[in-house]
């Protein structure tokens, strides 16, 4: 594999270019698939740092505007700095006690279906405000405490059911709002710095939630008409006894939840009052997204408890961020500011020969085909991958078309490429849960596979009109 990825990005360069394109053009795709080889197929890690060394060496683009496009951009910025806020919320314990707060609930205790909703709701509410490989980690222990308790054994339907659920759930939340999500950033700022177009952390979320809701919804009734489990032995089970391992609320965690929240607030105040009062709005909405979280930081690392900062700044660095994660996501940027560049030509190319055939399309087809591309590639390759991918192919050609909500289009993208629950591979999460050996892959393909299907049809039908009514 990786000879032949670099055959692509050396040799696809000297095939004849067909009308339209150019020598460069046929460079850049080449690079193109080469880099996206090695992304699925040998790693992201060295392979984005080749993916931008390459495009200074073939002089596609300047070194100052590789490191600009990616390193410089302000998603990156803002993953970096909320992935370290993420790790003091997780370290002061308020994601923990959050997680157990869900299930132990009058709600959840009034029945087993109630104490399944509630815990997986759990799940796909954390992870809508942080990674969700970390969510997955909070519950999953939680999960094997209960099976314990109840003596369930690996085989059980039960444990299966939620474990699995537990990661269709997290994924769910994942593509819920932009918090921490590279996923859903990636399409956003490659509209923003195409079109020039942005989108609002709070417009979105509406988007996102409702339509996280909805696909909640459908993995309940799932699991009630068609995997049917037995739940007797919930019937008796008190999960209030796991509130007794939690302490009382320290004070490192009351100051960590306040700032959290104040950050929340200055979002929303971002999105609402710019009409409101638009020298107020104006101002609080140039902070952008991470200037907000950056200050909180700065007060985390200022503040000492008992003669301790609450954010040990060194350790939220090194441990709190994936750095290699965040160069993949660099790369991605970089490479897909690439494809678009105007002596490239691809982008003009897609129009002129694609518009004749798509002209007069109903958008509803349109974003149907898109989603279930989408979907169904991201069930099979890395998900930032897919969301680069299907951007770049379909902005250039909903453009020509003229009736795509181009706003809702790069939000759906980024929806449908975190709708990854079919296989072990499709995402961090996915992988977890098929190595606990609570759950038979060929069940996460069944039903997690009947989720992304059942996803598409509430992406395409519900969730792309709700987009672009709010967005």
């Amino acid at each position: 594999m990786l000879l032949i990825s670099f055959a692509f990005i050396l040799l696809f360069q000297f095939i004849p270019a067909p009308a339209g394109l150019n020598q460069t053009s046929m460079q850049v795709i080449g690079i193109f698939i080469g880099i996206m080889l090695m992304w699925n197929f040998i790693g992201t890690d060295w392979p984005s740092l080749l993916c931008m060394a390459i495009l200074a060496i073939f002089q596609i683009m300047s070194p100052g505007d590789i490191f600009k496009s990616g390193f410089g951009n302000s998603t990156i910025a803002f993953l970096l700095v909320f992935f370290m806020l993420s790790h003091v919320l997780s370290q002061v314990g308020l994601t923990r006690r959050l997680a157990i707060w869900f299930f132990t609930n009058k709600l959840a205790q009034r029945s087993p279906w109630m104490f399944v909703t509630m815990f997986l709701f759990g799940a796909m509410f954390m992870a809508s405000f942080m990674s969700q490989t970390a969510a997955l980690l909070v519950f999953l222990p939680i999960a094997e405490q209960v099976f314990k308790e109840l003596k369930y054994e690996k085989g059980d339907r039960f444990p299966q059911m939620l474990v699995l659920g537990l990661g269709i759930a997290v994924g769910i939340g994942s593509a819920n709002t932009p918090l921490g999500h590279a996923i859903i950033l990636i399409p956003i700022q490659l509209l923003e710095s195409q079109t020039g177009l942005s989108v609002n952390i709070m417009a979105y979320s509406a988007f996102g939630i409702v339509t996280g809701l909805l696909i909640f919804a459908a993995l309940i009734l799932v699991y009630r008409l068609l995997y049917r489990p037995d739940l007797n032995k919930l019937r008796h089970y008190d999960a209030t006894r796991l509130r007794s391992d939690l302490q009382p609320m320290s004070v490192q965690e009351k100051i960590s939840a306040v700032l959290f929240v104040v950050v929340i607030v200055i979002w929303l105040l971002q999105g609402f009052l710019k009409d409101i009062a638009p020298t107020v709005g104006g101002y609080i909405s140039a902070l952008g997204n991470a200037v907000p979280v950056m200050v909180a930081i700065v007060i985390l690392c200022l503040t000492k408890v008992d003669g301790k900062p609450i954010m040990d700044y060194k350790d939220a660095a090194a441990r709190g961020v994936p750095w290699s994660a965040l160069i993949f996501n660099a790369a991605v940027l970089v490479i897909s500011g690439a494809l678009t560049l105007e002596k490239v030509g691809i982008s003009d190319f897609l129009i002129s020969n694609v518009t004749p055939l798509v002209s007069g399309m109903n958008q509803t087809i349109f974003i149907l085909v898109i989603a279930t591309l989408c979907i169904i590639a991201t069930n099979f390759s890395s998900n930032t991958v897919c969301a680069t991918v299907f951007y770049t192919i379909s902005a250039p050609i909903a453009l020509a078309m003229g009736n795509i909500n181009m706003v809702a289009l790069a939000s759906v993208i980024g929806a449908a490429a975190s709708y990854a629950f079919a296989t072990p591979p499709s995402t961090m999460p996915m992988a977890v849960v098929a190595g606990t050996g609570w759950v038979d892959v060929k069940d996460m393909f069944k039903y997690g596979g009947l989720m992304a299907l059942l996803s598409i049809v509430i992406l395409a039908f519900v969730g792309y009109p709700i987009a672009a009514a709010v967005l």
